[in-house]
């Protein structure tokens, strides 16, 4: 009986509506937007919000269409090319319902851009325990040319020869404690599990990028280039730029049965070390207004090969987009080798 006397209570104030409330319909008004603007992709959330003329959000009052289809609460994903119509009612009570003042236009592709991921190997040739990670990335990169590594060496409180000096901004930043520690899109510590890259790999992106450089024996011209799918001037987005270097050769310490067991494992052949960043390691501002649907913003470099790099034959370049603002997280990624051009 107190349940059936709670549930009556209930309905009595919720068919309160604006009108008992004193509350001239006629002045009220409200619209509708998305972060996104009006250019969408298939496969990506789009959230939509409503407020009124005064500026308060009533997203949860409001109920929203799309071609005269109603939407399951306040966002969506595509599933099909097309030009569609968003469109929203505020239910007022009583019966009284307002059309939002606007509707959006919006126009959807499918992504043109494939996704990759970025594992930031945490690693030093002291470390003995760092082989196994190494091991299955190794094994991880063999399977999939959509996932990149970069190895940061950091000497910590021993020695090695291949120490990246910009590594405690992002030990800092990621609160990397520990030795091995492979953090996966700079979101999270990878689990070590394909399936785990799998799930990252399976995401849409909003924007691709293009790596292209020429290097001569003297003069590196390196230039990388963001293609947006969407348009994402909300959003604060960096750009990372590095370079990598294989090949490199010294002896590892080792506690695990990878390898033969060996420890140390004489002269290994270390891939992907991070030798030079060309930005901040944290990522370089892309102006809010060169990110819309369509537009490509442009990087460039001219100048020496970085001097950390040994063989130039074996340096490879890494650009990578992040989004955020304490620990930014990486969106999309593209490699290039020397003197070799990774379109979109």
């Amino acid at each position: 009986m107190k349940k059936l006397i709670v549930l009556s209570v209930l309905a009595t104030l919720i068919s309160c509506n604006k009108q008992e409330e004193g509350i001239d319909i006629n002045t009220l008004h409200f619209s509708i937007e998305t972060p996104y603007g009006t250019h969408f992709i298939t496969g990506y959330e789009i959230p939509f919000t409503a407020r009124d003329n005064n500026g308060n959000d009533i997203t949860q009052s409001v109920d929203f269409f799309i071609n005269g289809t109603p939407v399951q609460g306040n966002t969506h994903v595509f599933q099909q090319p097309g030009n569609y119509t968003v469109t929203a009612r505020w239910n007022l009570g009583g019966g009284a319902v307002k059309d939002a003042d606007n509707q959006i236009t919006a126009s959807v592709i499918h992504p043109r851009h494939n996704t990759y991921v970025v594992i930031e190997d945490f690693t030093g040739t002291w470390c003995v325990n760092c082989p196994r990670v190494q091991y299955k990335i190794e094994q991880l990169l063999a399977q999939n040319t959509e996932v990149y590594a970069v190895a940061i060496h950091d000497k910590a409180n021993q020695t090695d020869p291949f120490h990246f000096d910009g590594v405690e901004d992002l030990t800092s930043t990621y609160n990397i404690a520990g030795y091995p520690t492979p953090l996966l899109n700079r979101e999270e510590v990878w689990d070590e599990e394909v399936a785990s890259v799998n799930a990252y790999l399976s995401k849409t992106k909003p924007l691709g990028l293009r790596v292209e450089n020429t290097f001569d024996g003297t003069s590196l011209n390196l230039t990388v280039k963001v293609r947006f799918d969407m348009d994402l001037q909300r959003e604060n987005y960096k750009l990372v730029v590095f370079a990598l270097e294989n090949g490199l050769h010294a002896d590892q310490a080792n506690a695990t049965n990878y390898y033969g067991g060996q420890d140390p494992i004489p002269d290994m052949e270390h891939n992907h070390v991070l030798r030079h960043a060309f930005t901040s390691v944290l990522g370089d501002d892309i102006p809010a207004n060169q990110c819309f649907f369509d537009n490509e913003y442009t990087w460039t470099y001219s100048g020496d090969m970085p001097s950390q790099i040994e063989d130039f034959n074996n340096a490879e370049f890494i650009a990578f987009v992040v989004q955020g603002d304490q620990t930014p997280v990486i969106v999309n990624a593209k490699k290039a080798s020397v003197n070799q051009t990774a379109d979109y």
